[in-house]
């Protein structure tokens, strides 16, 4: 008999560890710890200080967008932890007419449609980094704060840019194309190998995940150039930060190009024949910003006639990808699906700038990662 219950306690205890695992990957972090750890901004004036702001009665949030429903016990207790007495009510991808006339505070997926009419909306919060697809004409007019995900999965995409570099310089896509085909290739490829240390990285975009791609490219000996649309500034370990209009001169000087730029008028279509006409003779090109600020046609091109030795994609124009698009037969080009940010901890660092907002807002205080809505980021 206590061999059977022995049996039992371990067979519920097998049950119940996905849950314990879950909860354990939870990173513990502090409000400022999150801040200076990922390089969150605060809006510039508080809450209070702004017109049409009051504690809400209640607040919308769709849970799903933040994590699977084992998880969701957990993320409940948080956000009412953040929002004390402030009613939460769960919502999911369909909201009636109702909630939409009435939500002042909506958490989760963008829904054009719904950010375009609901009348009292004061605050919505996307899950994601991106807010090409939020933003339409009527949305952008709407007086509401939007804020995002920026920034939180950088480490993730930096490691996955690095990753991708580091298969391109060693030309390790060659040689897993031939270990498919059981292939032994005895002497030099096609494509060159590359030693990376003392090699010029160009980061088009050098926001929260920009930088964390350029820390890393440092650490392993480049020298980092990058363009930003702001300013001038930039970390120690990049060398020269240029202004958005410098991205041609700088092009001149990198061995890898990696694309981090947000969607905007500004950057459809910018990375075209004339950009890989311009860049050094040779480069890798790495993009993770938007599919469609690389003209895949021009792409194409410069990758078969040597302007661009080998490229990665992680984002793509058309996404996703169609089967018999000639892209995927291009020998000198990595595809990934719009993956990068995966991760075992990018939705523990969501949700705890949510946790963290959700706290601001019922108090007034600062928000962290307001977009621009007229400037698309």
């Amino acid at each position: 008999m206590k061999q059977l219950q022995a049996k039992l306690v371990l067979f519920i205890c097998v049950l119940m560890m996905p849950t314990f695992l879950v909860r354990a990957q939870m990173p513990d972090r502090s409000p400022a710890e999150l801040i200076a750890e990922l390089a969150l901004e605060e809006a510039d004036t508080a809450l209070r200080d702004q017109p049409g702001w009051h504690k809400p009665e209640k607040i919308y949030i769709n849970f799903s967008a933040y994590g699977p429903k084992d998880e969701l016990p957990m993320m409940l207790e948080s956000a009412k932890k953040a929002v004390g007495e402030v009613e939460i009510v769960q919502i999911s991808n369909k909201l009636s007419e109702d909630d939409i006339n009435n939500m002042e505070v909506l958490i989760g997926r963008c829904n054009k449609d719904v950010l375009a009419k609901a009348p009292k909306l004061h605050w919505f919060q996307h899950s994601s980094h991106s807010v090409a697809e939020c933003l339409d004409p009527v949305v952008k007019q709407r007086d509401f704060i939007m804020t995002n995900a920026q920034h939180t999965s950088g480490p993730p995409i930096a490691e996955h840019v690095i990753g991708m570099m580091l298969m391109m310089t060693r030309g390790l896509f060659v040689y897993h194309s031939a270990q498919a085909k059981h292939e032994w290739i005895d002497g030099d490829i096609a494509t060159p190998v590359i030693e990376i240390a003392g090699k010029t990285m160009l980061i088009a975009g050098l926001g929260g995940i920009g930088t964390e791609v350029a820390r890393r490219a440092h650490a392993l000996g480049m020298k980092v150039i990058a363009t930003r649309n702001s300013s001038h500034e930039g970390p120690d370990f990049v060398e020269y930060v240029g202004l958005s209009d410098e991205l041609l001169e700088l092009s001149k000087r990198a061995d890898v190009v990696v694309n981090a730029l947000p969607l905007t008028d500004e950057t459809r279509g910018l990375f075209n024949k004339q950009f890989f006409d311009t860049v050094k003779k040779g480069a890798f090109y790495i993009s993770f910003g938007r599919g469609e600020s690389t003209v895949t046609t021009d792409l194409m091109d410069a990758l078969k006639d040597g302007r661009i030795t080998a490229a990665s994609l992680d984002v793509t124009d058309p996404e996703p990808l169609p089967p018999e698009h000639e892209i995927w037969k291009l020998p000198n080009i990595i595809i990934t699906p719009h993956m990068a940010s995966n991760t075992d901890q990018g939705r523990w660092r969501r949700w705890l700038v949510v946790q963290e907002n959700l706290r601001r807002y019922v108090t007034g205080d600062k928000l962290l990662n307001v977009v621009d809505k007229k400037a698309g980021y």
